[in-house]
């Protein structure tokens, strides 16, 4: 009796350790030539080919939201009729220091039912 009540143990650990762990895949087809430099430079930074596109991926999302910010902090410069380059950082402070101002210049509405 013992022993089928250690198989049975045995049998609710193994169906709670067959829980999926595979990650969403994402297929892509390149020409030969595309692969072969991949692989190599993969190789040349001792990672895989997947974790390389990976980086890669993750870098230029970086650069995008980067380019993003800037020209976000461009508008908000324009509407404030300020003529700033973002790529100074002395102008990137005016900026904020000009956003801050026009904050602490309002004043801000009370939130009513907090109390």
């Amino acid at each position: 009796m013992i022993a089928c009540e250690e198989r049975g143990v045995e049998k609710l650990r193994m169906a709670k350790s067959k829980k999926n762990k595979d990650k969403a895949k994402l297929n892509l087809t390149v020409r030969d030539e595309q692969r072969n430099k991949l692989e190599q430079m993969a190789s040349l930074e001792k990672r895989s080919v997947s974790n390389l596109i990976e980086v890669m991926a993750d870098e230029r999302w970086e650069r995008l939201v980067e380019q993003q910010g800037v020209a976000y902090a461009n508008t908000i410069a324009g509407a404030m009729n300020l003529k700033l380059d973002m790529d100074n950082p002395a102008d990137r402070e005016r900026l904020r220091r000009a956003v801050l101002d026009l904050v602490a210049g309002r004043k801000m509405p009370k939130q009513k039912g907090y109390g």
